[in-house]
C-alpha cells in the first residue's frame, strides 16, 4: 500500500526547505518526492509500529497539523491506495483522508475530469498527451471513468502506446516502483567518546568502527580515496591531527587502520582522546590490468604498509626514492616519497606490415 501526502497551501519555509519529504521520512524510509508539495511513501511493513494503513493515514494527517518540531503546522490531504499513481490523484483532488480499496480506484477517481490526469506519471510527453486528450474531448470522453471504459484494442489502434498508458493511469491500475530521493553521500564520520581514551587498543577499536562505515560508503559509490584526515579532540580543547597522503587511491579499511596506528605510535597524542572525526576526499579508483596468472608484485597495499613500518623504525625522512639534485656538488641527492608510476601504453590502430 502507498500513502500520498499533498499540501495545497504549505508555508513558504516548509516548501523551501523540502520539509514535506523530511516529514514523510519519519513514517517510512521509502519516500518519493513527486513535486515540492507532493510526496508518496511506501507503508509496507509499517503496521507493527503504526497499526493498519488507514490508522497510519489518519496519524499522518493529525501530526501534519501540529506545530513544529515534528509537524508542518498546516492541513494536508492524505490518500491511501494500492499503487502510487492512484494515491497521487486522490490526494491532489480529494480533501482530507481518502482510502481507496484495491480494485475500486474508479469509485474514487472516476468523476475526475481528464484535465486532472497527471500524464508525466505515465512517462508521456506533454505534446502527445494534449493531442490524445483533445481527441478524447472530440469523442465526448470527459472523465476518468469514461476513458477507462474504452476498449483496449480501439485505444491501441488509434492512440498507440501513449494512449494505453494514459488509459491505464486513468483506471488507477498502473504498476511501478517508487523513485526514492537518495541522500547526498557522506564520506566522513565522527564520534564523541563517553570517557577519555589513553591506550592504543581502545583507540584502534574506535578507529576501525569509523573506517568501516567510510569504506562501505566508498564501495557503494565505486570510489576510493588518496587523502585521509583524522582529528582527535583532546582534553582541555586541544586537537591532534593525522594526515595520510596515499600515493594511489585505496578503500581498504584494514590498510587504513594499520597506517593510522603506525602514525599514532610514532606521533602519539599529548593528552587523552575525547572525540574522533575522520574525513576523506573521494576520487576514482586506480584501474590497472595485470596478467592472468602473475599477481602484481609488490602489491600496492603491502608496499605502503612496509614503507610505513620502515618509517617508524628509521624515520620518515630516511624512507623514499633517491633523487639527484640539480647542483654542482658531486653526488648530491635527496629522498622523496616513493610513488608508483603507471606506464601508459599507446594503442596503434594501424595494421602492421609484414616484412617481405
Amino acid at each position: 500500500m502507498f500513502v500520498c501526502i499533498h499540501g495545497q497551501q504549505l508555508p513558504a519555509e516548509v516548501s523551501g526547505a523540502h520539509s514535506l519529504a523530511e516529514f514523510a521520512y519519519t513514517f517510512s524510509p521509502l519516500v518519493e518526492e513527486t513535486t515540492p508539495n507532493t510526496v508518496v511513501i511506501d507503508v509496507e511493513g509499517c503496521a507493527l509500529r503504526f497499526g493498519s494503513a488507514y490508522e497510519l493515514a489518519n496519524e499522518i494527517a493529525r501530526q501534519a497539523k501540529a506545530k513544529r518540531p515534528g509537524g508542518l503546522g498546516c492541513k494536508v490531504n492524505v490518500a491511501l491506495a494500492a499503487n502510487p499513481d492512484a494515491a497521487i490523484h486522490a490526494a491532489k483532488f480529494c480533501r482530507g483522508v481518502t482510502f481507496t480499496a484495491p480494485g475500486e480506484e474508479l469509485t474514487c477517481l472516476g468523476n475526475l475530469p481528464l484535465n486532472a490526469l497527471q500524464h508525466s506519471l505515465a512517462g508521456v510527453r506533454e505534446p502527445q498527451a494534449e493531442e490524445i486528450l483533445e481527441t478524447l474531448r472530440l469523442w465526448g470522453v470527459h472523465t476518468f471513468k469514461e476513458f477507462a471504459e474504452l476498449p483496449v484494442a480501439g485505444v491501441s489502434e488509434r492512440m498507440g502506446q501513449d494512449g494505453l498508458k494514459l488509459r491505464e493511469l486513468a483506471s488507477g491500475k498502473t504498476r511501478r516502483h517508487l523513485k526514492p530521493r537518495q541522500a547526498a553521500p557522506e564520506f566522513n564520520n565522527a564520534i564523541e567518546l563517553e570517557y577519555p581514551i589513553t591506550d592504543l587498543e581502545p583507540l584502534a577499536f574506535i578507529l576501525a568502527r569509523l573506517l568501516n562505515q567510510i569504506c562501505a560508503n566508498l564501495n557503494a559509490y565505486a570510489l576510493a580515496t588518496n587523502a585521509l584526515q583524522v582529528e582527535m579532540k583532546l582534553e582541555r580543547g586541544a586537537v591532534h591531527e593525522i594526515k595520510l597522503n596515499l600515493p594511489y587511491p585505496m578503500r581498504d579499511h584494514k590498510v587504513f587502520l594499520k597506517l593510522l596506528l603506525l602514525d599514532t605510535e610514532m606521533h602519539p597524542p599529548p593528552a587523552a582522546v575525547v572525540g574522533i572525526s575522520i574525513n576523506c576526499e573521494p576520487v576514482k579508483p586506480r584501474v590497472m590490468q595485470t596478467g592472468l596468472f602473475i599477481p602484481l608484485a609488490p602489491e600496492p597495499e603491502k608496499l605502503e604498509l612496509m614503507l610505513a613500518r620502515l618509517a617508524k623504525l628509521v624515520g620518515a625522512e630516511n624512507i623514499g626514492s633517491p633523487e639527484l639534485l640539480d647542483t654542482h656538488r658531486p653526488d648530491a641527492f635527496r629522498v622523496k616519497r616513493f610513488e608508483l608510476k603507471e606506464k601508459k601504453r599507446r594503442r596503434t590502430n594501424g595494421k602492421q606490415q609484414s616484412a617481405s
